[in-house]
């Protein structure tokens, strides 16, 4: 199931009070899968074998049986006396479609997606970057295009940077690529890093490493005198994000490279938020690996890209052909290369107007929530943060209820990390900072074509939304 229908399946299960089990959800998957593929719902037989769950026990684990199926897996239910609806449901005169999840993904800018049509038009675009004859060369010289114009983002050499499949690898290829060369070492990182990071260190952890992450201020700040005393004499990296994805603080990274250049200790920094949004010079600031990721910037998914210093050795995580100057190998994805190039130097041009405009879209969105909401709270510092995300918190309210009442009425947000949407839990970014429980956390993030008529359509059914969810009572068995 993808997240959305995840959210609303597990809140349907929390509104009728029902403690979920592996048999739920294997129902309801296939429910789901078998909707999309027939639109129309499985009967009782259909799911017994299939799941191998019977009747008796379907009617028994699910509140109302084939209803409650129903409704949790999103299969519409033309009467029922029935259901439950744990969101709020408003009828909109005039519906329209406000995208609030940059931070998530980006959608393509128009001189990505013209590039990329010319591309795939192009009959001398599809050879391999690594055979020898001069067809080839055509996609190795949009490949050399692409490095140039994120190294120049960079400042950096071209010869520095090497395309990943996302940022994800980028990061896993960063870190466990110092590990690799030490049989056991120590990692200074942090409790609010990406979980591509923080599951890549869990992982290094089991094969004998050391990590130390560093706690956060209740706005998610960092002191850079905490990395210098987390430091030891064993300690083989440091690694430290540019900015949160959750809650979009901005942290000390030039003075932390300035710490780890004293002391002779790799410095990593996840730049997967920041690129296209922050100044960034990492071998002026003694950062020695930097990851990035294409679709944050207005290019497609599926690419991304590490910046290493060339004073630095780091261990592949993929052996083969040899590509990326045998630091990533695999036939490369250039059209996916050539959009992010494209949209790294298009980020890089546009950053001053854009930075503005998330200003004036910021300070004009706290104002109307602070008219509209006096009591939620903003998660993070105001003063050292992305420009076009803020992390809001509203007292007594669900956060996946928000979200999926936001659904309904064409407006898309995240419940926290996208990453990790679709779980209950609170996210390990809010428990590190301390936010308080009985707020839902809603993250808004705004992109180059966000609007304040975008804005103002929110805050017109925000009101509504909120006094729908506030008269929800406690979870009840007898709805589902």
């Amino acid at each position: 199931m993808h997240t959305l229908a995840k959210v609303r399946y597990r809140h349907m299960a929390r509104s009728a009070g029902i403690r979920l089990t592996g048999t739920h959800t294997l129902v309801v998957e296939y429910a789901w899968e078998y909707y999309r593929e027939r639109r129309v719902g499985p009967l009782y037989t259909n799911i017994s074998r299939n799941t191998g769950v019977d009747r008796k026990t379907l009617e028994t684990i699910f509140p109302n049986g084939l209803v409650s199926i129903y409704t949790w897996a999103g299969i519409p239910i033309l009467t029922t006396s029935s259901g439950c609806k744990p969101m709020a449901v408003i009828e909109v005169e005039n519906p329209r479609e406000v995208y609030l999840d940059h931070n998530a993904t980006t959608p393509l800018l128009p001189e990505v997606a013209d590039a990329l049509v010319e591309f795939y038009q192009d009959q001398r675009t599809f050879g391999n970057p690594s055979s020898s004859y001069g067809l080839a060369s055509v996609a190795y010289d949009l490949i050399h295009r692409a490095r140039k114009r994120v190294a120049h983002c960079l400042a950096v050499s071209p010869a520095e940077i090497y395309f990943t499949g996302s940022g994800t690898e980028a990061n896993n290829l960063a870190i466990k690529g110092i590990a690799a060369r030490h049989p056991k070492c120590h990692i200074v990182s942090t409790q609010v890093e990406h979980s591509s990071v923080l599951e890549t260190l869990e992982f290094l952890e089991t094969q004998g490493h050391e990590v130390t992450r560093l706690p956060v201020s209740s706005e998610g700040t960092l002191d850079p005198a905490q990395v210098a005393d987390a430091i030891r004499d064993d300690t083989v990296l440091v690694s430290v994000m540019a900015a949160n994805n959750e809650i979009g603080t901005i942290y000390p990274i030039q003075a932390i490279g300035e710490i780890c250049r004293e002391k002779c200790v790799p410095f990593h920094v996840d730049a997967i938020q920041a690129l296209g949004k922050l100044p960034l010079e990492p071998k002026k600031w003694g950062i020695s690996l930097m990851s990035m990721s294409a679709h944050k910037i207005g290019a497609p998914k599926g690419t991304g890209a590490i910046f290493v210093d060339q004073d630095i050795e780091i261990q592949p995580l993929v052996h083969g052909g040899g590509q990326e100057h045998g630091m990533r190998a695999g036939t490369e994805n250039v059209a996916g290369i050539m959009a992010m190039g494209l949209a790294a130097r298009q980020s890089r041009k546009g950053m001053s107007a854009a930075t503005e405009h998330y200003r004036v879209l910021s300070s004009y969105f706290l104002d109307r929530l602070a008219e509209v909401v006096p009591d939620a709270v903003v998660n993070g510092t105001l003063d050292q943060r992305l420009p076009h995300n803020i992390s809001v918190g509203f007292p007594g309210i669900d956060s996946g209820s928000m979200l999926l009442s936001f659904d309904q009425i064409g407006v898309y947000v995240s419940a926290g990390s996208a990453c990790s949407a679709g779980d209950d839990s609170i996210s390990h970014v809010l428990e590190a900072i301390g936010a308080k429980r009985h707020y839902g956390t809603v993250r808004f993030s705004f992109g180059p074509e966000t609007t304040t008529a975008d804005l103002d359509y929110l805050f017109t059914h925000l009101p509504k939304v909120l006094d729908q969810l506030a008269e929800v009572d406690e979870p009840k068995r007898s709805i589902a």
